[in-house]
């Protein structure tokens, strides 16, 4: 390792044993020494991966779900041991992981500060001088004393969080366990990872949100089917992911042109619960079921530059809803990733009234197409405004591809009516 490396992968692949039937894995238990004969199928997880992460760097993951980012990260936490390859690690490690990973749930909250002092070689006194700190940080004073299995979610990640960031950690590792607390706390949490990546920790970050690398992150890596598609600068590898889904949308969509022609009800919803193409994440308390898009010119898909436009979403709440600053928001993206008309309720002065679960309500956004000509996809999500940062209920990449065109030419990327005047001066 270089004096800066404190984590070194080289050539990580992960590899599990899949089983069509259970009958399978005893015929591998008792024939296969035998005979030789595999009842098993291998499945890569991981494969090939080499990396570096220097002192003070912060490495943003990103990828679709099953891509491998929660194996890698196991990896390098040495929660889990690779197929192939090697891997090092300089200084003290700590890992925020699973939820409530490395508690006991019948021990106190006090009780598995120290037990994970144990895990992570540090000393009982160690730990009480910097117990106060951890408590403190947390925020949950007064339920320390209780055992931690009558603990909320947030309560986990909190005293988590704490514990893997208070031990002047040299690698520290952030799966996307933070995307259940609440935005205070969240907002704590990166302005101490901000914190930690000055005095030189080196942090690596699983996280669905681009936005977040972009802000946090030195370097990005893309994983795709267990392999690293892209290594680089957080707006290009980003950029590029982003592009990936949008295109990866639009052969969905050119495969099933009749399938979503047939799908659009008399009042023109397209649903889109239950596709498999979508990528989406959120805390579930609201999805959106369906949008519907329509123009003054009739078409449904292809907008002409400067006809009135309206898209509405359907949305269902899973839970209830007390009235808050709830509301739904709609991104135009173009094919570079970038978000060229955003809108939302919540900025129009509009929230959600106070819903039940099981109850549904319309959301309708309208505006004047002022797009250059070309291919944009909807982003659409219900949001959560009542802390920063904003939570998602539900957010839906990509979710339909428009095309804009236009018998004007446009020269940049919006062109909004503009009055203009030429006036000729009198001579004086």
């Amino acid at each position: 390792m270089n004096p800066d490396e404190v984590l070194v992968l080289e050539n990580i692949s992960k590899a599990y044993r899949l089983y069509n039937r259970q009958i399978e894995r005893l015929k591998t238990l008792f024939l296969t020494p035998f005979t030789g004969k595999e009842y098993a199928r291998s499945f890569w997880a991981l494969r090939g991966i080499d990396l570096s992460v220097r002192r003070g760097e912060t490495l943003g993951v990103i990828g679709i779900n099953g891509s491998g980012k929660s194996t890698l990260l196991q990896i390098m936490a040495g929660t889990l041991a690779p197929t192939t390859g090697r891997i090092e690690r300089r200084g003290r490690l700590t890992a925020l992981l699973e939820l409530g990973a490395g508690f006991h749930p019948e021990f106190t909250g006090r009780e598995n500060v120290y037990l994970s002092g144990v895990t992570l070689g540090i000393s009982e006194q160690e730990m009480r001088r910097r117990f106060d700190e951890i408590v403190a940080f947390s925020g949950i004073e007064d339920f320390i004393d209780q055992p931690v299995k009558l603990y909320s979610s947030g309560m986990y990640v909190r005293l988590a969080f704490s514990i893997a960031t208070c031990v002047d950690p040299e690698i520290l590792i952030v799966d996307e366990a933070l995307a259940v607390g609440d935005a205070g706390f969240v907002m704590k949490c990166m302005n101490r990872m901000r914190d930690l990546h000055k005095q030189g920790t080196a942090i690596v970050l699983v996280t669905h949100d681009v936005q977040t690398v972009r802000m946090l992150c030195d370097r990005a890596m893309w994983l795709s089917h267990g392999e690293m598609r892209m290594l680089g600068s957080p707006m290009e590898v980003t950029s590029q992911y982003i592009q990936m889904l949008w295109e990866a949308q639009a052969q969905q969509e050119a495969r099933q042109p009749v399938e979503e022609s047939a799908a659009v009800d008399a009042q023109g919803w397209v649903p889109i619960e239950g596709r498999p193409d979508l990528i989406r994440w959120g805390n579930g308390r609201a999805r959106i079921e369906a949008y519907r898009v329509q123009s003054s010119g009739g078409n449904a898909f292809t907008l002409e530059y400067g006809e009135a436009v309206e898209i509405a979403l359907r949305i269902r709440a899973l839970e209830h809803l007390p009235h808050k600053a709830y509301g739904a928001g709609i991104n135009l993206r173009n094919l570079k990733g970038l978000d060229i008309i955003t809108a939302t309720t919540y900025d129009e002065g509009l929230v959600f009234p106070a819903l039940q679960a099981g109850q549904a309500l319309e959301v309708t956004f309208r505006f004047q197409n002022i797009l250059a000509p070309g291919d944009y996809a909807l982003v659409m999500n219900v949001e959560d405004r009542s802390q920063v940062p904003t939570q998602y209920l539900d957010y839906v990449e990509n979710g339909v591809l428009l095309k804009v065109v236009s018998k004007k030419p446009v020269f940049s990327l919006v062109l909004p009516p503009v009055y203009t005047e030429v006036r000729v001066m009198e001579r004086g």
